[in-house]
């Protein structure tokens, strides 16, 4: 690949196949710790520690690699079995699909300003993600409508800038509306991404 995805600190499930004792499929929240050609040292939870016999070397698992451009998806076996909290996953280049479209969302109520005909617009998100963000608004919006936004990630930073449009994806609450980005710069989108690693990080801590 001329520009690898897959970095330290990115968020992965790991899917495993458990049969029928605990469900057909469960999924493992788990981050890169280490990254390298063709595997991954990634964090293993406590939370986890019953699934650890389904996860012996060899064992064939999907990996969902929740990247900066989108979702990587890699069909990987496991090389080192979980132990002292780390596991190490190996993988074929030639098996991964990029959903470019799927990102990781978090809820995140933060200043959102889009830049209209009549002047700029300050409003709330409700959750943010690396494809768009939800937000909560009393003025009317047509469906698909283009505008320009700036999005606060971080206090003291420089604001996100994007061009996206304005759907309406829940009739049911007529005061919320999606903002999905069409051009967004890789920096800028990192800086999104990383913020919603680092909410879903502080969120399991809490848990």
């Amino acid at each position: 690949m001329a520009q690898n995805p897959i970095r330290k600190g990115l968020k992965v499930q790991v899917e495993i196949d458990t049969g029928s004792v605990i469900g057909s499929r469960s999924r493992i929240d788990c981050y890169i710790i280490e990254p390298d050609l063709d595997r991954l040292t990634v964090s293993f939870p406590e939370s986890a520690e019953e699934l650890i016999p389904y996860l012996s070397e060899g064992s064939e698992i999907k990996a969902f690699i929740y990247t900066f451009t989108g979702i990587v998806i890699i069909d990987s076996i496991v090389y080192d079995a979980p132990f002292d909290g780390r596991m190490v996953i190996e993988f074929n280049e030639e098996h991964q699909i990029i959903q470019r479209r799927k990102y990781l969302r978090m809820p995140y109520i933060t200043d959102l300003y889009l830049q209209l005909e009549e002047g700029n617009l300050r409003t709330d998100t409700i959750d943010v993600g690396g494809g768009g963000v939800r937000f909560v608004c009393e003025k009317h919006f047509s469906n698909e409508m283009k505008v320009k936004a700036q999005l606060r990630i971080n206090k003291f930073e420089p604001m996100v800038k994007v061009d996206g449009i304005i759907l309406k994806k829940n009739f049911y609450k007529p005061n919320e509306y999606v903002l999905e980005f069409m051009q967004i710069t890789e920096t800028d989108r990192d800086k999104v991404v990383k913020k919603c690693i680092e909410l879903e990080r502080e969120q399991n801590k809490t848990n």
